[in-house]
């Protein structure tokens, strides 16, 4: 038996590089945010689960198999060399990237590099790059094995449970974006209380009628900085932004439909409204009562 691992420096340094700067992003926003918390943990499994798949490949030959395996074995496969035709060195394009992906004729699975072998098969069209730093060794040492093979069953060990996890990471990404402007768009809903409103959705607070200092409408924001933990999307502004006088402000609004209630407390300003100009008016009654009350 003999075997011939590649490093993956390649997608070990990108990883790590992306791993790195995820963990000090995350530390950077805080832990006040659920839904970014989830988001940005999420991205940091996946680069964990990706560094482990692609920081080496193995390729395994014995008398009749040829293996190869990457990373830690989430990903493997495994082919009778009674059913490989051929084996030859190649050099893949630099568009075709590392990574798991198809390639014009087949499948590639590559940690690092460009060179390889490509294996054609019997039985079908398609064919296999497997990415290597040997490829002419590896390929002689295949080609000398192959007439000489004994039968088996093709792809008796696919690994596919790598490549199941691979595709559900690869599904979360791009469905978690959508969930958050989903969950962004839809309408800031305000409830009341004996002693304290509550704003509810995407970056949510309850907001106590003691705490507040000042309640007040107005037709026109302030011009808005920047965000800096907080969810915009077209006219939809919700969480953390920071204003042109660099003040710090809570934000659930819908730009463009004014009125716009100004609600300021002990800890923080908050403008809020709704997409319906009459349901505002309603909230901002609600909240001038209750604060009558209290104080």
């Amino acid at each position: 038996m003999k075997k011939y691992t590649q490093t993956g420096t390649f997608s070990i340094i990108v990883m790590m590089i992306c791993l790195i700067f995820s963990i000090i992003l995350l530390f950077i926003i805080g832990f006040d945010e659920p839904v970014l918390v989830a988001v940005l943990s999420l991205v940091i499994i996946a680069f964990i689960i990706c560094l482990l798949i692609f920081y080496k490949l193995t390729i395994i030959i014995d008398d009749t198999h040829l293996s190869f395996i990457m990373g830690i074995g989430l990903i493997r496969k495994r082919f009778p060399l009674s059913d490989i035709e051929s084996c030859t060195p190649v050099k893949n394009s630099v568009l075709w990237g590392i990574g798991i992906h198809m390639f014009p004729s087949g499948w590639i699975y590559n940690v690092s590099g460009l060179t390889a072998i490509e294996l054609s098969f019997k039985n079908r069209k398609s064919r296999i790059r497997i990415g290597t730093d040997r490829p002419d060794e590896i390929a002689e040492a295949i080609q000398g094995k192959i007439t000489d093979a004994q039968a088996g069953s093709y792809y008796e060990k696919t690994g596919k449970q790598g490549i199941y996890l691979t595709v559900a990471f690869i599904a979360a990404v791009i469905l978690i974006p959508v969930i958050i402007f989903v969950s962004g768009s839809k309408e800031t809903e305000v409830t009341f209380s004996e002693s304290a409103m509550t704003i509810s959705g995407m970056y949510g607070m309850p907001v106590t009628y003691g705490d507040i200092l000042k309640a007040d409408t107005l037709q026109v924001l302030p011009a808005i900085k920047t965000r800096t933990n907080g969810y915009s999307a077209g006219s939809i502004f919700k969480g953390h932004f920071k204003l042109y006088d660099n003040s710090k402000v809570m934000l659930f609004i819908m730009e463009k439909i004014p009125p716009y209630i100004l609600i300021q407390t002990k800890s923080t300003t908050i403008y809020l409204n709704s997409v319906s100009s009459a349901k505002t008016r309603e909230y901002f009654k609600n909240i001038k009562e209750k604060i009558l009350i209290i104080h």
